[in-house]
This record gives C-alpha cells, structure tokens and sequence, in this order.
C-alpha cells in the first residue's frame, strides 16, 4: 500500500490548519469584543452614576437658586402688602399690565402678580380663584442612610409564590406583576404609607373645586424617566388614551378611571381632567389610577405588541430593566432583576439591584430563603408559626406580621353563570349559601391559618367604616346546608350515595386552584370532604398560575380561590361587583348579577358624602352576604419573613417601600437550618 505524503494531502493538511486558525482567531476575536463590550458597559453604568451625581448636584442649585430667588419675591411681596395697606397705589415690573390699581390682598395670596404666590411658587399654571393644594419634595417616610448600620451597595432579592405572565403596566394581570412595575413606573399621586392621606408622587401641586367636576395637576419639574426626558403633560395624556384604545387589553383600568371624560393639555408640565360623573373617588382615581408612560417610546407600538408583551416596562421611577427594548425584554421562568435607576429624580434607593425569584411550593421557597437565596419571602401561616418558636433561626432573620390595607381577603368564587354554554350548579344562590355553611371557617383558620387570619363577612375590611357592622359571617351549619340544597333541587334519592336534581343529573362540580401553596391544598381536601358528607362530588383542579389566570378570564371554571389586595383605604366595588365587568374579561369573573347591586355601586360612586356613601356600601354589603357570589373565607395579614442583613424594614398600613431597604455592610445572605 502506498503510504508517500502526497501533494494532495499537503493541500488538505493545509486546508484543516487554515481553517483551526480561523477558529481560533474567530474566538478570540469574540472573546476581545465580549471584553470590550463588557469594559464599554461598565465604562456606561459609570457614566450613569457620574450623570446622575452631576444632575442631583444641578438639582440642588437649582433648587438654592429658587430658595434665593423666593426669598426676593417674598421680601417684594411684603412691601407691596404694607404699601397696601397703607393705601398707596402699586405696579409691580413682574406684572404685565401698566395699571396703577391697587392689588388686593387677595390677588397677592393665589398669585396675580406675577404669576408667583406669596412664597414664590409659580402659580401662573392655575385656575384663579381655586385654591392649590401644594405637595411637600419627595423624601423619604424613613430614610435608610440615617438608620444603624446603614450601607449602600448590594443585590437584594425577593422570592415569590407565583410567576408573573406579564408585568407590563395596563395589561398585567396580577398583584406580582403589578409589585414589579410599581417599582420602575409612577403615578400622579398615592397613598402616604403613614397617613393613608393622598400625596403627589409625579404631582407637585393640584387644584381640586369642592363640585368635584374638574382637577388640575401640576408636574414637577424635576420628574423624568429613566432615559432622562421629562415627564410632561403629553405622557400623561397618551397614557390615558392609550389604556382608553380598545385594542389595548386594559379592561381593569378601563373600568376604574370611567368618570374621566378627558384629560387636556395645560402647558407642557400641566393637565387638567374632566368629569363626566363626580364620584367620591374622582380625586384619588385620577391620579392613582394609572402609572404615567414615556409616550416617545410607547408610541413606537402596536396595540398587539404592546399586549403580547412581557416585560416592556419604562418609567421614572426608582429602579429600571437594564434592557428597554421590546426586542430584548423580561421572560417569564427567568428572575426579574431590575437595577436602580441613576437617573432618578427623588430619593434614590441605596441598593444596586433588585431581584424576584419566582418559587411557587411554600417549602421549596422558605428552604430558598433559609439557605440564603433570597432575602424576603410570604411564609405560609403554619411556617411563620413554627419560625415564631424557632429560638436559633430567630437570631439571624425577623419574622413579620401585620395587617394593613393591602392585606385584603381570601375567598372561594362560585361561577353564577356560564361555563361552556351551561349554567353551573352556583347558578342558584341557595346553592353557593349552603356552600358556605358547610365550611367550618373558625377551624380552617386555627388548622390552616394558625389563627392569623379573621374571619370575613365580605369585600369590605371589618375595621373600615365601608363594612356593615350588623352583618355576622354565616354561621357553620351542615343540617341548614342541607336544607337549603333541598329546596334547590338537589336531592339524594332512594339507592344513590350523590345528590341529583330531577333531571338525574348529578350535584358534581371543579375545584380550581394554581399549584404551590401548601395551604390552598388544605383547604381543596377539606372543601371536598365537606362536600362528600352531603354527597357532592368534588374534583380538584390544579395549574400553574399564568395558565389559572387565563382559565378564570376564559370563565371556564366551577369554583376557584384566591384573594383580593385592595390599593386603597376605601375601594370602590364597581371593579369586582358591577355585571358590566363581567365581560371583556373584566374583574367580575365570578358572572355574577344583580340589579339591585349595579344601582346601588352607581349610586354610591357619586354620593360624596362620607356619611350618606357608607349607608350606600352597607346596603350593598347586605345584597353579597345574602348572595354570597364569594364565601369570603378570612382576612389576611401580611406575614414576611426577612433576613438579618436587611435594615429599615417598616410596617406600614399599606405595605413596605422597596426603596428604603438598606443592606448592612459585610452582612451576606448566609445559609440558616
């Protein structure tokens, strides 16, 4: 056999070693672009920083600036008034008229010269004769740098029960979606955590007549997005009609922001709302009801890109994605980390990064949290009974309970209506009465609970003047169960073990629920061997919980559970109550009807009497508990469990702020048994 190296092999030798070194120097060119893209993104985030310093250093002589120039005006103002009061004509060079008229004192307190008030606050935006209410600069509630052991820097991570499909503002479906984009997005005004009063956020002034027919909102000059472009008034007007588009998938805000007829454009920093109902939550709902977006980046979207979308989020708020592109966006089975965002105009957080970890099963999450993945988690209420008396993990985490207005209810919902073109067994109100009744609900918060919760007698917190106090929660009572089952057709006949109604059909229905919690399990088995004693039939139902959600906006249920967090200290019903949300896959899921409900949710929204309205929601509170389209099984407390390297953890009464967290130098998440 002839075994010469032959000009041929020479060239194919030569060929592999052309081709190995391109490989190789392919790699390393991409392993010196990767560098450099690296050093070049550092080298941004740095410039970032550096701009933001820059900008707070800008912020702050501006805002010397003002101070020096308000205190000109003020000394002016003050000889104008003694002029006045002297008699003595006065023209000021601020004003643009030449008239020689004395100005009243009265022109001087709401602005007329100048378009300044008497502490030198532009007021030249506003309505004349109304008065301003003016809002305090942003700060801390509690400032985390002036707190022991304060630190910056760090990654702090939240490990949550249930994995967001979206957390796009507008569209979102569900309270972790919406705790993602409240930390990157803004509203006009919220909540004060302290006072539960309402205070600006985006808003640093706003005028609001006592007829309640229009409002008036000034935007702080200083508020900008992450891109750092202002936060004008045509942001907010295009947020507005753009949740508006009905091919936008906005039903829920659609459905509490209907008594705004328009929204108008002022100046660039000034809008004003109009009313087309006055309602006791026209104020609040105005600028709470939506979080403003950058129309210059919006506007680039369809209606369908915008819906498809999972984590698309752009705002001015404290932290931000690192990516803002559509075609580079958040997905869901990955974390969701957000970084703080240096462009941010109040108070910025101390930490770098923020992180949710989604982990559904209650024990695989605190195991999380124990070894140190993650530095808050919701334990279940047996969990948090069992950490309470646990002396050595005590010394290294805090365990918190408290209720608060987020707290809200759990609940099973009964389907009053239609699944799959057939009226469900809960169609019939004795049915979803004797539901309830059968449900011992003092034993389930002792057994599933550890007596966290209390129990519930409807939407409305027992604390809050919105609840009937002469309404007691149903009582357990299986033989009245039965009764009322009876009456409604549903019979156990001579040979048969289940109920059947006279077309033999029998009394059987699903029980849905999303995987994970230990506790949502219980109380599954529990409903169904209720239900077994009286012979219903009961099937359990689990999923995940993106594919639940779109089951409960499908209708295609019997039964389900979950809860309600209110945002607010007084909700408005009409979200969950009216029967014009049950479509379009509005709130009212449960399909549930009732005139005399709908008149009085309408009559209710538009009396602004404090009094005369609770009388209104106590009618109403009636009309549920004697319906019961929901067994309100309890109230809930918030329960968190945080590691000992967190500081300046605050209750609330409407929740914790993210952005006052402060992690302690040197204190890394440490795993704990």
């Amino acid at each position: 056999m002839n075994n010469r190296f032959s000009l041929k092999d020479l060239v194919l030798f030569t060929i592999v070693i052309v081709a190995v070194l391109s490989v190789w120097l392919s790699m390393w060119q991409e392993d010196r672009r990767f560098a450099d893209t690296s050093k070049l993104g550092d080298r941004l985030s740095d410039l970032e920083r550096q701009q933001g310093k820059i900008q707070r250093t800008l912020d702050d002589a501006r805002l010397n600036e003002i101070a020096d120039q308000t205190s000109n005006v003020d000394r002016r103002l003050k000889k104008i008034e003694a002029k006045l009061e002297s008699g003595v004509a006065v023209q000021s060079s601020e004003t643009a008229s030449t008239s020689t008229t004395p100005a009243s004192a009265v022109e001087v307190a709401k602005g007329t010269l100048g378009g300044r008030d008497a502490q030198g606050r532009d007021v030249s935006w506003a309505r004349p004769g109304t008065d301003i209410a003016w809002q305090p600069d942003r700060a801390f509630d509690s400032d985390p740098l002036k707190q022991p052991g304060a630190a910056t820097g760090g990654s702090f991570t939240e490990a949550i029960n249930a994995q967001p499909s979206t957390v796009v503002p507008l569209v979102y479906k569900d309270v972790y979606g919406a705790w993602v984009f409240e930390r990157i997005t803004e509203y006009l005004a919220e909540w004060n955590p302290k006072t539960l009063e309402l205070r600006g956020v985006l808003a640093n002034a706003w005028q609001f007549p006592k007829d309640g027919t229009w409002l008036r909102v000034r935007i702080n000059d200083r508020a900008r997005f992450s891109d750092g472009e202002p936060v004008t008034a045509d942001d907010v007007i295009w947020t507005f009609n753009w949740m508006r588009n009905p091919l936008v998938q906005a039903e829920r805000g659609r459905s509490v922001t209907d008594f705004i007829e328009s929204i108008t454009k002022v100046d660039d920093k000034t809008v004003e709302f109009k009313f087309n109902l006055v309602l006791f939550t026209n104020l609040s709902g105005a600028m709470g009801s939506f979080p403003v977006l950058p129309k210059h980046i919006y506007e680039n979207v369809t209606p369908t890109q915008f819906n498809e979308a999972t984590g698309f989020v752009i705002g001015s708020g404290p932290f931000k994605f690192s990516s803002t592109s559509i075609t580079n966006q958040w997905t869901p089975s990955t974390d969701v980390v957000l970084v703080r965002n240096e462009q941010y105009w109040g108070p910025k957080p101390v930490y770098d990064e923020l992180r949710f970890k989604v982990i559904s099963e209650d024990t695989a999450r605190l195991i999380a949290f124990n070894n140190g993945e993650a530095d808050l988690t919701t334990p279940s209420p047996v969990q948090y009974g069992k950490l309470k008396k646990d002396a050595e993990w005590a010394k290294k985490n805090t365990a918190h309970l408290w209720f608060n207005i987020r707290g809200g209810y759990n609940f099973i919902g009964w389907n009053c209506d239609l699944r799959n073109g057939k009226k469900t067994i809960f169609a019939d109100k004795r049915v979803r009465r004797a539901m309830t009744m059968l449900l011992d609900r003092d034993l389930m918060n002792a057994e599933f609970f550890e007596n966290t919760g209390r129990i519930s007698n409807g939407p409305f917190n027992r604390e809050t003047s919105q609840a009937n106090p002469s309404i007691l929660p149903l009582p357990y009572d299986v033989n009245a169960a039965i009764t009322l089952l009876e009456e409604a057709g549903w019979k156990i006949r001579p040979g048969q073990q289940f109920r059947t109604n006279d077309a033999g059909e029998a009394m059987e229905f699903e029980f849905t629920f999303a995987v994970g919690s230990e506790v949502t399990r219980r109380v599954g088995d529990y409903l169904k061997d209720q239900c077994a004693r009286v012979g219903i039939r009961v099937k359990i139902r689990t999923m995940d919980w993106s594919v639940f959600m779109k089951t409960m906006d499908d209708r295609d249920y019997d039964a389900l559970t979950m809860g309600w967090s209110p945002a607010s200290p007084e909700s408005d019903p009409q979200q969950i109550w009216h029967s014009r949300y049950i479509e379009n896959q509005g709130d009212n899921f449960v399909q549930w009807r009732n005139a005399d409900a709908d008149k009085l949710i309408e009559e209710g929204r538009l009396e602004l009497d404090p009094a005369k309205r609770m009388e209104i929601w106590h009618k109403l509170h009636q009309i549920l508990h004697d319906e019961q389209p929901y067994t309100f099984l309890l109230e809930r407390p918030w329960i968190r469990v945080v590691k000992g390297r967190v500081g300046n953890f605050v209750e609330y009464k409407n929740g914790f702020q993210y952005d006052e967290i402060f992690l302690k130098s040197g204190a890394a998440s440490t795993p704990t048994q």
